[in-house]
């Protein structure tokens, strides 16, 4: 079992991974997955589901030590959303990844939602841009608990049990950006709702 398997199971539990791989045996063989962004390690926690994915991120986790490394190694994609040029670049890569059959991980909030009392950040169009495009589906991920894994100004991770939902296919033929995004939005709010009312 390699290390990121066993970091999984420590978040998660074994039961609760084989749960979820299992609900996300309905995915379609390539998509689109967008999850709310609470923590720098998000991303880790989102391979939970088992399947391969491209991540976009900003430039500046490619500094960082671990992640950085990781992300590199997946051939993820990296973007600095203050040039326009850079951005214009990242979708683009992005495309050429959904074309030769990938599926990808985005965080359509474009950073982490620091604000406890905010459940959702305001999305950004390149997902919804994206899906439309190519024609490929969305499933969104809702993860809960990550923020407290990893606190601020914090060096050690603290054991927290994860929450997660994971959505049906979106379909996307047919259907213009904003649709989508709306959709998107509904199911990661129904998703949170459902996490308010077991607490």
């Amino acid at each position: 079992m390699n290390w990121s398997a066993l970091t999984l199971r420590l978040f998660f539990g074994i039961n609760s991974v084989r749960e979820l791989r299992k609900q996300a045996e309905h995915l379609p063989n390539q998509f689109i997955l967008v999850s709310n962004h609470r923590s720098n390690l998000d991303p880790l926690f989102v391979f939970v589901i088992g399947r391969p994915l491209v991540f976009l991120s900003k430039k500046a986790v490619l500094k960082s030590p671990v992640i950085g490394w990781w992300m590199r190694l997946c051939g993820d994609v990296a973007v600095d959303r203050s040039e326009k040029s850079s951005r214009q670049e990242s979708l683009a890569a992005m495309k050429e990844k959904l074309e030769r059959g990938d599926s990808l991980l985005i965080f359509p909030e474009g950073t982490r939602q620091t604000d406890t009392s905010v459940a959702l950040g305001e999305f950004k169009d390149g997902a919804f841009n994206l899906s439309s495009q190519c024609g490929v589906p969305l499933v969104a991920l809702v993860l809960d608990h990550t923020d407290q894994i990893w606190q601020k100004g914090r060096l050690v991770l603290q054991i927290k049990k994860l929450r997660y939902a994971i959505s049906e296919s979106i379909p996307s033929l047919g259907r213009n950006p904003q649709e989508l995004k709306e959709q998107s939005v509904r199911a990661m709010q129904l998703m949170i709702s459902s996490f308010s009312s077991q607490s």
